[in-house]
């Protein structure tokens, strides 16, 4: 190989060509895999062999290997194609490329984008594609691509712009009728007394959230030590309440749909209202996109709204007598 420095990008076919020989580990398997002869493909691998002045692959008789630079060279393209591929699928299905992608944890989706779906599409139009990508624990488990426009997630101090306050953080015990009914007298007497009942709770990493310590902090540690069941997604928490498995924490705005259908009850005085907030925030990404901004007002209007009171207007009139 020369010693010249490599200039410029590659082109797009040479870094396809490799990237099928490397992956594939053969000159020929590529050349059938991508629709053209062996000679095509190992002048396009030899080409970028010398644009890069870097040998990326060694042949033999029974194939090719990659090198070590060519391993590392090829993971980063393998990337690059794979958001390319992505971008260009995303455009197929969408023509226009009108979309907003929204980022939210799991929890968040079913319990307050799922039911505010339907007037979200209302808002934005029915040629708007919605797509909402969730993560389980935090936004590091995001795949790669696309990339968000609004991120939904907890912030304690709203210094950024370009966020809407959602929600804000209200806490208090909730459990089945049937656990409240049969741990009444327990129940009507202080925290501090409930040490003999079971408490569900997040075994994941939070997210600066209250804690079943936070509430006990104020409402009083119980004499006994909690019994507690763990759980790693707040779905789960709440369906084990509605079980009747214990006491579980519920955030309002994600488990009034439990006390509608009469699967859970209130407990203690009120609401533990520590002064975090739920935001929905514009990404880099999301500044530079009308239907994201327009998104986020959306998001606004249906701050600490319940769902019945976004119901889209063509659902209203349907409702009206």
């Amino acid at each position: 190989m020369g010693a010249s420095r490599p200039s410029g990008i590659p082109g797009a076919g040479a870094l396809i060509a490799f990237e099928s020989a490397g992956r594939l580990g053969s000159l020929s398997r590529a050349a059938k895999e991508l629709g053209t002869s062996q000679p095509a493909i190992s002048h396009k691998v030899a080409n970028l062999e010398k644009h890069l002045a870097t040998r990326l692959l060694e042949r033999s008789r029974t194939g090719v290997t990659l090198t070590d630079a060519g391993k590392r060279f090829h993971e980063n393209v393998s990337t690059g194609l794979g958001i390319i591929r992505a971008a260009v699928a995303e455009l197929a299905a969408w023509p226009g490329g009108e979309q907003v992608v929204i980022a939210c944890s799991h929890d968040s989706s079913h319990f307050w984008l799922l039911p505010r779906y339907q007037s979200l599409r209302e808002a934005l139009g029915e040629q708007i594609s919605i797509r909402i990508l969730t993560f389980h624990y935090d936004m590091r488990n995001l795949p790669p691509a696309p990339t968000a426009d609004v991120l939904m997630e907890w912030e304690a101090k709203l210094a950024a712009q370009d966020r809407v306050v959602i929600q804000d953080e209200a806490v208090r015990p909730v459990c089945s009728p049937g656990y409240a009914a049969t741990h009444a007298e327990v129940l009507r007497g202080p925290a501090t007394g409930w040490g003999g009942l079971t408490f569900l709770k997040l075994t994941r990493p939070d997210q600066a959230w209250v804690t079943w310590d936070d509430w006990f902090g104020t409402a009083g540690h119980p004499v006994r030590a909690p019994r507690y069941l763990g759980f790693d997604s707040y779905v789960y928490t709440l369906d084990a309440a509605a079980a009747g498995q214990g006491i579980a924490l519920g955030w309002r705005g994600f488990y009034e749909r439990y006390l509608e259908t009469g699967a859970l009850v209130e407990l203690g005085d009120g609401f533990l209202e520590p002064g975090n907030h739920y935001c929905c925030v514009l990404t880099e990404k999301g500044r530079r996109s009308p239907i994201a901004h327009k998104c986020l007002e959306f998001f606004g209007r249906s701050a600490n709204r319940s769902p019945a009171e976004t119901v889209p207007t063509s659902c209203r009139q349907r409702q009206q007598p």
